[in-house]
């Protein structure tokens, strides 16, 4: 599969120690789906860490091990092809009780369903600002194009997510996280698939090398309507996901999306 050897080439292609960072809260492939204007919707994401590193990687940082973490998610739809969101971020760590996790902010763009691509394009864009004990840096940017293709039951994602901080050591200095979704719709409410993440490095740095990128897989489950039929105001996912590098700070999770629009 095209897909899997590209992933397998950047893979091998560095071997440049370099630190990563894959985001811990929204693991979510975007899809090209947006709000119609004027209409809210909202999310709440949650994943819970069941097995991972339960030392800090750097200097006051909340070690993912046992760790339950929580975002809300509000959108608005501006226009057919503009939509405005926000997350509010929160955890609960065996060592630190609750804590806040920080903000975002973000636009999403995508080409209108009304001029029939055969595929799906778009991008959000995030500003964020976090806590120490989430992201070493605190302010940072991310962009998420979103590539998408739907042969009759079988969809395909790509998030080919790049991004960099915008305070400390490592401001301006862009990395690659990025991340792909495949499901299958089963025409019986529910679609199921595979979602893979993955955090490689620098851009300037050739990436990391195999044993010190991030690399997270996930068996998918998601409400979907049949082919044909009408669609639902609710969102659902769920998955339970492994580590695939011993550098991935999340051995064993599970994560759950609700979301509704209105």
């Amino acid at each position: 599969m095209p897909l899997i050897r590209f992933f397998v080439f950047v893979a091998l292609a560095g071997s440049t120690s370099t630190a990563l960072a894959m985001d811990k809260f929204e693991i979510q492939v975007y899809q090209g789906e947006i709000n119609d204007p004027g209409q809210p919707s909202a999310e709440l994401h949650t994943n819970y860490t069941l097995a991972g590193h339960a030392q800090p990687a750097y200097v006051d940082e909340t070690p993912p091990d046992g760790t339950l973490r929580f975002t809300l998610e509000p959108a608005l739809g501006v226009t057919e092809w503009l939509e405005l969101g926000a997350y509010l971020q929160a955890m609960i760590s065996p060592s630190d009780g609750a804590q806040f996790g920080g903000w975002k902010l973000r636009t999403k763009f995508v080409v209108p369903a009304r001029l029939r691509l055969p595929i799906v394009l778009g991008i959000n864009v995030e500003l964020g600002r976090v806590p120490k004990n989430v992201e070493e840096e605190g302010w940072a940017n991310e962009f998420r194009p979103i590539l998408g293709v739907v042969l009759g039951r079988f969809g395909l994602t790509v998030n080919p997510v790049f991004g960099f901080a915008l305070t400390g050591p490592e401001a301006g200095k862009p990395d690659f996280e990025p991340a792909f979704k495949a499901k299958w719709n089963t025409n019986l409410g529910f679609a199921v698939g595979a979602e893979h993440y993955a955090a490689l490095g620098r851009f300037d740095q050739g990436f990391a090398g195999i044993h010190e990128q991030e690399h997270l897989t996930f068996v998918a489950f998601d409400l979907e309507p049949a082919q044909g039929g009408p669609g639902s105001e609710w969102e659902l996912n769920l998955a339970v996901g492994r580590a695939l590098t011993d550098a991935t700070p999340q051995r064993w999770i599970v994560k759950m999306i609700v979301g509704r629009s209105f």
